[in-house]
């Protein structure tokens, strides 16, 4: 929405690397978040298919936002600073959960030592600059006793650092899957540093800068036929 692209344009000239990850979802409103949209709408799919849901983040500030949209749906938040039997109390209740229940996890408390077999359909709220922990979030719902496809979904912005992180971690799984043996080593060479995160950024911002430029100037063109 032109609401939020506002709001990616400032955030991306603040230079915080956290807040840009968060695209979309620090939109003014949920309902100018087109990730919030899309994110009820497979929420109401899974529902009409007798399915549950896992949704990863990892930004408590964004699984808040998810519970705002989703209210009654969702789970008590699994995040970092909670105990592995209070976990494994919400994974209980969320497995007894009837069709269309949504188990919300910060992807790095949930993406491992928990078994959610009874959820088919796991969401992303943003690409995460590791794959191994995708994987293993993934890896949940891939349990013993999972007797359904498993849907992955992620909630992607077209033309943002969304966009970027994907195309630049498919390139890097490209090589992996050529040349490397899967070690330590290999999952560590796959992230995305720092350096890497703020090239993507810079990237974007000379992107940004060119379309105004190249707007402003049809603009002036314009001007001078008038």
């Amino acid at each position: 929405s032109a609401a939020e692209a506002s709001m990616y344009k400032e955030t991306l000239e603040s230079g915080n690397i956290m807040a840009i990850r968060q695209v979309s979802w620090n939109a003014p409103s949920l309902a100018d978040s087109s990730k919030a949209q899309m994110l009820l709408k497979i929420c109401q799919d899974a529902e009409a298919q007798g399915r549950k849901l896992i949704v990863f983040s990892f930004f408590r500030n964004t699984l808040n936002k998810v519970c705002e949209l989703l209210g009654y749906r969702c789970t008590p938040i699994i995040s970092g600073d909670i105990s592995p039997a209070e976990r494994q109390e919400i994974v209980d209740g969320f497995n007894a959960a009837d069709p269309g229940k949504v188990l919300v996890s910060q992807v790095q408390a949930g993406g491992t030592g928990l078994n959610i077999q009874s959820a088919s359909v796991i969401v992303f709220c943003e690409p995460q600059l590791t794959p191994a922990i995708e994987s293993q979030a993934i890896g949940r719902a891939y349990r013993m006793g999972q007797t359904r496809n498993v849907l992955v979904y992620r909630l992607l912005c077209d033309d943002t650092v969304d966009e970027k992180i994907t195309q630049r971690l498919e390139s890097k799984q490209e090589i992996f899957d050529a040349f490397a043996d899967e070690s330590v080593a290999a999952d560590e060479s796959m992230e995305l540093d720092e350096q890497s995160f703020g090239n993507i950024i810079q990237e974007e911002i000379d992107r940004i800068n060119a379309k105004r430029g190249n707007t402003e100037t049809q603009q002036n063109k314009d001007q001078s036929m008038k």
